[in-house]
């Protein structure tokens, strides 16, 4: 079996009136690979100028197993034609990508990673709208979520966190955690300030606490994680494997967070997997929605350090198949996945687990 084309397109699928009121768009890409054996791989991710023209002249004409030797090529850079040749490989065989990787289960619990309409430090959102909505996530059987952290002054966050504690209950029926995303916030914490909101973060029982400080800052997320005992989490703008090293060698996170993108595809993270692994350390995927999950639950059900699925960006008050319901309009399935109090049950389907209408995807194609 030989790679014969590489493509990457836009489409405009309609939503519902009501994702639309909760901010969905329309606008899917995909990245699709075919074959000589008339076997189609996909991945619902651009991969768009250079990157693309490398793809092709990496991949193109070659055997669609040989992803490690494309990775020594540079195809890191189009992580998903990676995943797309995963798919091709996993319906090859007639299984599950995840069980080519060495299944480690079939249930995933996921978190909800809310974002709310307005400023983007959630100061537009009251603390009890949030712990309302988070209370209806609860009351559809999800069982942990995680907010931003970016008000100011410091101590917002904390009080948001606390109300929504009252309303939902202990960590045991409803985990939170934290999302700093360093620079990203638009502020960056000092030290002290990190340290103030762990321990304030601890005293509520926050699950974990991410990116606090700058954006691949080894020694000072070191020095945090050592001084407080919530979990310190990272890594998920990275790429490639020698970051990764580094936070392990010098225990800058408690809780390794590759993107599967970011980082460079479905083996990639598999590696940076295992070297979590080997350090006693939990490796816990940066999430996302609709279809792109499909390549996110794969690696992540071949990793046996990652226990818990994020789903981002999720809209309150939209519940996650409410979000990707329009996604449906590009698939031979009556939903994209089954997720039952909280939990995705994996799918028998071959690769990436999706059975895609090819006429659906030309229907819908941006010319």
């Amino acid at each position: 079996m030989l790679v014969t084309g590489i493509e990457s397109f836009e489409c405009r699928v309609p939503v519902s009136e009501k994702a639309a009121a909760h901010g969905v768009g329309p606008d899917i890409w995909v990245t699709r690979v075919t074959t000589d054996k008339g076997i189609t791989g996909y991945e619902f991710y651009p991969t768009l100028g250079r990157n693309l023209e490398k793809a092709r002249k990496i991949v193109v004409g070659q055997d669609p197993h040989n992803i490690e030797v494309f990775l020594q090529q540079g195809l890191g850079t189009a992580p998903g034609v990676e995943t797309a040749l995963w798919d091709i490989i996993g319906k090859a065989a007639g299984q599950p990508v995840y069980k080519l990787l060495g299944a480690a289960k079939e249930h995933i619990p996921c978190y909800l990673t809310c974002v709310w309409p307005g400023p983007a430090d959630q100061s537009g959102v009251t603390y009890e709208q949030q712990a309302a909505d988070i209370k209806y996530y609860q009351e559809h059987g999800f069982k942990a979520v995680k907010i931003r952290g970016f008000r100011r002054p410091i101590q917002a966050d904390g009080d948001a966190v606390a109300t929504i504690r009252d309303a939902v209950g202990g960590r045991e029926v409803m985990q939170i955690m934290i999302d700093r995303t360093g620079p990203y916030s638009g502020t960056i914490w000092t030290m002290d300030e990190a340290i103030i909101m762990a321990r304030r973060f601890e005293s509520l029982d926050v699950t974990w606490l991410e990116e606090p400080l700058n954006r691949g800052d080894v020694f000072e997320h070191a020095k945090l994680a050592q001084t407080v005992d919530i979990p310190i989490t990272g890594g998920e703008g990275d790429r490639g494997l020698s970051m990764f090293s580094r936070y392990l060698k010098y225990g800058s996170y408690d809780i390794l967070q590759p993107d599967t993108m970011n980082c460079g595809g479905i083996l990639t993270t598999k590696k940076i997997g295992a070297l979590a692994e080997s350090f006693g350390v939990d490796c816990v995927l940066h999430g996302t929605h609709g279809l792109l999950l499909a390549s996110r639950l794969q690696n992540e059900a071949s990793l046996p350090n990652c226990w818990i699925l994020e789903v981002a960006l999720t809209n309150p008050g939209l519940l996650p198949w409410e979000q990707w319901e329009h996604c449906l309009a590009l698939v031979n399935q009556k939903e994209l996945y089954r997720v039952e109090n909280g939990e995705f049950i994996m799918s028998d389907l071959p690769g990436l687990g999706l059975d895609v209408n090819d006429a659906a995807l030309e229907r819908y194609r941006v010319p």
